[in-house]
């Protein structure tokens, strides 16, 4: 092959190369979405596309013979976004919609289902009668057609399970009492579109759930005298020893007050159980010197039916742990049930000097200030039906998984939050959470740990969260400062990253595997994936993504590597009297924050920011929550708001002064929020020469009487308001 012939196919290669880069990719659209509503498509070269057609997708079953169809005007259009608008006469359903280009088209959907995870109620594996719980957006539009699909993995007909509850944005069905025990794959339909709008909705086992423990030891078979005077503990302990050594079983405590003055170690196997919470006391004395927990184990254990009081204490329940925050290997299936906890290290007639000393005890011991009253960590996790109050933190989750927190009372102690941190598949339901000193706030989801790499998949729906007035009063946020790296990436293959700069000399652990990628600036930004695995080590340092990307980066790509925060559902709570409700807090991709209602709080927001790192918010959609009454006093997002309106906050901390550096939040949709009164709009992206908020949709919201109504700064590019009312503005 002579020279010539050689820079001819050159030229095409190059030719070729440059046509496919320029082909449009879909990277994500927002959803629900009804008539008359807009939809934002992110992806990277967008602004080849010349023309946008719709269509509904019909329905099974539909008598509708006409197909709605419609070529949408394009309402913004730049490289990484596109926006255009629902017909009004459309009505509501699934769409596809095509993008057209130069040199043809690709397609999306909008209103299908979108699965964030699935949990059964024994994790991975559902019981025969048990249930299946689907989350993510649309998972429920039509409930007299939804359903749910399981097809045997080995072949055989499908098994449908029934629809029990569910919304838009979760959905629990029943598991049939005749289902095989097996491997099963899960079909999902929202109940909108047909055949082909059913989606893969992961797999589950079936399984019957592991049997209840054969024997029963009486604890005053040992000795045990419920008097609240005789030391019970050794009984105890031999009954646990009885019980352990017998391959597992029951400890029973009837009836009465059992005084105990050490730890209660509870092996795997082995249930704690009492008569009934209001008739079995176990009860600490004023230890001079507390053990770390008065109960604690590593794996499949239980306390369940009891009260517990002590007064000065550590930690009170501990499950999963091997030190401090170090999980066990084998840690996971634990359930506390039906506990009253009601720990005070203050309690009684203690004076000003023992308060103070007990205070500087907990600050010299404890690395945030105070100890947990329930502390867990591992696979399977239950904390439900009980009223927990204690010194400190009232519930600590730490690297758990297929867990459920429901129907509790959650009562913060002095400096005391609740943490959910480095956990996923996360069910937060039906809690009452509130603070029982002046000094105690909130709490909510962090990576704040050297143990983890990622958060994510936690629906926290129908809780109330009021009365928290200590510290920030945040009642709800996620947090997580640093990460590991940030600066220009390039790619071979897709999934393989080549790292041109220096990672951060002070990551949050040296395990990334796990730890989010997301492409913020340059060639396919909008793109993230996680880590697999890292390779070499500065300056020839790379990483392996679990799925490659859809578009390949050059030295124009710049990425952040930081711990990930991921598909957070925030449904149907409400708040009352504390600082700001919810919101997304530094890294943030997928998150929903829908339905709440807010008295006298800060409000919603979503936050970008350098927060130790380069720390971009993705994807967030706040949709129909309600703030009723909008006062605020001594709280905001900055904690330091003395007195003004309650906000529906997008905000950027963006601290570029030059032109061409990336955004911080990105692809924000603020839809359908009703602001009664003295409440108000802010998005703000602080430089207009680099923008650090784009591509924001401010679409349907009511703003009652403010002094404020909507604002927009110049530092947000590629924002559409529209069909916002604004009531007249109070004056200031």
């Amino acid at each position: 092959m002579d020279w010539k012939r050689v820079a001819i196919l050159a030229i095409f290669q190059f030719a070729w190369i440059e046509y496919a880069g320029a082909q449009p990719t879909i990277f994500w659209s927002n959803d629900p979405v009804g008539p008359d509503e807009t939809v934002l498509v992110t992806g990277a070269d967008l602004n080849e596309v010349t023309s946008v057609t719709l269509a509904r997708v019909q329905d099974q079953g539909s008598i509708q013979t006409a197909v709605q169809e419609a070529t949408v005007a394009i309402t913004q259009l730049n490289p990484q976004s596109l926006k255009f608008v629902i017909p009004a006469e459309f009505t509501p359903g699934i769409y596809r919609f095509i993008l057209h280009h130069a040199h043809g088209s690709l397609s999306g959907h909008v209103n299908m289902p979108t699965i964030y995870w699935t949990q059964a109620d024994l994790g991975e594996i559902a019981s025969p009668g048990g249930w299946i719980q689907a989350f993510g957006r649309n998972i429920v539009r039509r409930p007299d057609r939804t359903g749910l699909m399981l097809l045997p993995a080995g072949g055989g007909a499908p098994i449908r399970a029934v629809l029990r509850e569910g919304d838009l944005w979760r959905a629990m069905f029943r598991v049939a009492d005749d289902t095989p025990p097996g491997q099963y794959r899960l079909r999902l339909s929202n109940g909108d579109g047909a055949d082909r709008e059913w989606i893969d909705a992961g797999s589950v086992t079936v399984g019957a759930p592991e049997p209840e423990p054969p024997r029963s030891f009486d604890v005053r078979a040992y000795g045990a005298i419920g008097d609240g005077k005789f030391d019970s503990t050794r009984a105890i302990r031999a009954a646990i020893e009885a019980a352990s050594q017998s391959g597992g079983g029951t400890v029973y405590l009837p009836r009465g007050r059992y005084l105990v003055s050490d730890t209660l170690e509870i092996p795997p196997g082995v249930r704690i159980r009492g008569e009934r919470i209001d008739l079995v006391n176990l009860v600490w004395p004023d230890l001079a010197n507390p053990p770390a927990a008065l109960l604690q184990g590593r794996s499949r254990f239980s306390i369940e039916d009891m009260t517990i009081y002590a007064s000065n204490h550590l930690h009170v329940i501990s499950g999963g742990f091997l030190f401090r925050d170090s999980p066990s290997p084998d840690a996971g299936d634990i359930a506390i049930r039906r506990v009253r906890i009601r720990a005070s290290v203050f309690r009684g007639l203690i004076d000003m000097e023992a308060t103070i000393q007990r205070i500087r005890d907990f600050h010299r011991i404890f690395p945030d200030g105070a100890p947990d009253t329930i502390r867990l960590t591992g696979n399977r996790i239950e904390v439900s039906d009980c009223d927990i109050l204690g010194s400190g933190h009232s519930l600590r989750l730490v690297k758990a998984s297929n867990a459920i927190v429901s129907r509790n009372i959650l009562n913060n102690g002095r400096d005391g939050t609740y943490l959910l941190l480095g956990s996923r598949r996360i069910i937060f339901t039906d809690n009452l959470l509130t603070a029982a000193d002046l000094q105690s706030t909130g709490g909510g989801i962090s990576t704040l740990s050297r143990y983890v790499t990622a958060s994510e998949n936690i629906f926290v729906g129908r809780n109330a969260f009021k009365a928290i007035y200590g510290a920030y009063r945040e009642a709800l946020t996620t947090d997580g400062p640093g990460g590991y790296y940030f600066g220009r990436a390039e790619s071979d293959a897709r999934n393989d990253l080549r790292l041109l700069d220096a990672p951060s000399p002070h990551p949050p652990n040296q395990n990334w595997a796990g730890a989010m990628v997301m492409v913020v600036n340059g060639r396919g930004a909008g793109q993230y994936g996680r880590i697999a695995s890292t390779a070499g080590a500065p300056p020839d340092m790379s990483v392996t993504l679990e799925r490659p990307l859809q578009v390949a980066l050059d030295r124009t790509s710049e990425i952040t590597i930081v711990q990930a925060q991921q598909n957070y559902l925030f449904i149907d709570n409400s708040f009352e009297d504390t600082g700001v409700a919810a919101q997304s807090f530094g890294t943030g991709l997928g998150h929903v924050i829908a339905n709440n209602r807010s008295n006298r709080t800060s409000g919603f927001a979503a936050i970008g920011l350098s927060y130790g790192h380069f720390q971009p918010g993705w994807q967030i959609q706040l949709l129909n929550n309600h703030i009723l009454e909008g006062n605020v006093y001594r709280a905001g997002p900055d904690a330091n708001v003395f007195s003004n309106e309650a906000q529906i906050f997008v905000r950027a901390n963006q601290v570029a002064t030059v032109a061409g550096r990336p955004p911080l939040l990105q692809a924000v949709i603020v839809r359908g929020n009703q602001l009664d009164q003295d409440a108000h709009i802010r998005v703000e992206g602080f430089s207009e020469a680099s923008p650090g908020v784009r591509d924001v949709v401010v679409e349907d919201n009511h703003i009652g009487p403010s002094r404020v109504g909507l604002v927009v700064d110049r530092g947000v590019a590629f924002w559409l308001a529209r069909r916002n009312i604004e009531a007249r503005r109070i004056a200031r």
